[in-house]
Formats: C-alpha cells, structure tokens, sequence
C-alpha cells in the first residue's frame, strides 16, 4: 500500500534515503573484502604453482630427482612434495570459495542500492511537498514538524539495519554452535588416537571430524563476513575468524606419529579456544545490537510526544 498523506511520503523517502547511504556503507566494506579476497586467492594460487612445480620436478627426469634418488630420498621426498601439493590445492580451494562468496555479498548489496532508485529526488520532493502543505495550514511549527518527520525515516532505516544486523548474528551464532560441536567431537577422536592407541578406525573418524570442523568454521566465517557487511554501517567493526585447516589431516597421515598426534590435538584444542573466545564476543555483540534498538525505539517515543504536542498546540 502507498503512503497516502505527505507527512508519510516523507517518512518514507528518508528511510530510503538513509537506507541507501547504510548500504553504501555496507558496499565499500564489501568492496575491500572482495580486494583481499582476490589477494589472497592469487597467492595461494602461486604457492600451489611452486608446490606441482616441485612435484613434476621429483616425478620428472630432474637435477632433484637425480640427487634426491642418488640419497636415497626420493620417495620420502615425493610424497612430502604431494602432500604439500595437496594442502595448496585445499587452501586454494578454500580461497576460491571466500572470494565468491565476498563478490556475491557486493553483487547483493550493488543490487540493493540501484533498487532504491534516485532517493535523492524523491526526498527532496517529498520535503518541499510537506513544506507545502503545513504552510499552507498556516503551522507556526511547520519546520519543526518537517524535520520531526524526517527523522522518523531516518530512525526506521536505522531500525532495519539493527534488525538485519541481528538477524546475520543469530545465523553467525547456530554455525559457531554447529561447528563447536564437530570441533569436540574430532576433539574427542584425537584424544582417543593420542592416548588410547586409535588404530585404522580412529584415524578415519578423526581425519573425517576434522575436515568436518573445517567446512564447519568455514561456514562460520562466512557468516562472519556477513555479519561484518551488516555492522559496518552501525559503527561496529567485524567479528574475528577462527581458522581450523583440513589440512591437519593431510599433515597427521603423513607423518603418523605420536608427535603428529600430539601436534593435531593442540591445533584442536587451540581452535576450541577461539571458538569459545568467538561465542563471547558474539553474546557481547548480541547484548550491544538489543541497546541499539532499544536506543531508536526510545528515541522514536520522544519524537511521537514531540509530534502530538506540536499538533495540538495548533
């Protein structure tokens, strides 16, 4: 339904505006994501480059091949050199993946902001039309009025953004929770592997726990990155990441030994502490977007009064 009196035109055509200028906001933060994410995929793209180079250069008739087989290396060195190969591969995978997933938040946010159309010329419009009208109801409070209005559409966009703020953080906190428990669970594999002996089936459970903890943290800084486009027109800034790597498991196969075991449960037990540290500053971040929104709804009231006193005094 259309606003049908000036007064809310007006209203409506400063939502719209503050709300372009928040998701301006939102698009330059999403613009520098998209930049570091570019960075970061064509390093690890170049890591993965030197690592097959190395590969091809041991499975090749090569100087390295030569001199690793005349010490007797060459076998241990090959598949170190393809293990490496393979956890570039991974980071590269997962690099590839945070880059498309910062360009689809810009494209939404690019979109968001050309659906507005020109808000400019809507509110200057809708304001010379409420002008209109209160002088010509001859107001002696026609300004007043104008710019209580006015900030009404402000506090209702300011609202949204609090409430999609909000939004992104509940999503950010079900995969923190989805991701502790996968994360304790490898935890819990990697203990049994450490001190109990583990076997064939441990390794497997463990090495699946954590790859399953990796897709689950990557989740999580997704949403992160989400949350952080959503904050960053409220003057909060981003949320950090934990990083667990998939790579552990490649990392534990290789060199199966208690030493690898006890490095992996640290890595683990480490991720665990981060992802805790995470939930407490997210709860903070909870308590701070209820404030925010109780702090527009008080100010909305006041203007409400302001408004009526106003009017009746006419």
């Amino acid at each position: 339904m259309s606003a049908s009196t000036p007064s809310d035109v007006l209203r409506d055509a400063a939502a719209a505006r503050t709300r372009r200028d928040q998701l301006r906001v939102q698009a330059a933060a999403a613009a520098d994501l998209v930049a570091t994410r570019g960075r970061e995929t064509a390093e690890l793209q170049e890591r993965l480059s030197a690592e097959t180079a190395d590969v091809e250069g041991l499975e090749k008739l090569s100087p390295a091949r030569l001199w690793a087989s005349l010490r007797g290396e060459l076998d241990d060195r090959l598949a170190r050199e393809r293990a490496e190969r393979q956890i570039a591969a991974q980071a590269v995978d997962g690099a590839t993946e945070r880059l498309r997933s910062a360009r689809t938040e810009a494209d939404r946010l690019a979109a968001a902001i050309s659906e507005l159309g020109d808000v400019d010329a809507a509110f200057a419009a809708a304001l010379a039309a409420r002008a209109a009208v209160l002088r010509a109801e001859g107001s002696a409070a026609s300004d007043e009025l104008v710019a209580i209005d006015t900030q009404f559409g402000a506090l209702a966009a300011e609202g949204i953004e609090i409430s999609e703020a909000q939004r992104a953080l509940a999503l950010a906190q079900r995969a923190l929770a989805e991701a502790q428990r996968a994360l304790d669970s490898a935890g819990g594999w990697s203990t049994y592997d450490t001190f109990f002996g583990g076997g064939m089936i441990a390794d497997l459970m463990k090495h699946d726990r954590i790859s399953q903890s990796a897709r689950a943290f990557a989740a999580v800084n997704r949403a992160l990155e989400h949350l952080a486009a959503e904050l960053a027109d409220l003057g909060a800034g981003p949320v950090e990441a934990v990083q667990i790597s998939d790579s552990l498991a490649v990392f534990d196969v290789l060199f199966d030994n208690i030493l690898s075991d006890w490095v992996v449960r640290e890595r683990i037990a480490e991720a665990a502490q981060q992802a805790d540290q995470l939930g407490r500053r997210l709860a903070a971040l909870e308590v701070d977007l209820a404030g925010r929104l109780d702090g527009v709804a008080e100010r909305r009231g006041w203007l409400i009064e302001r408004r009526e006193a106003l009017l009746l005094a006419d």
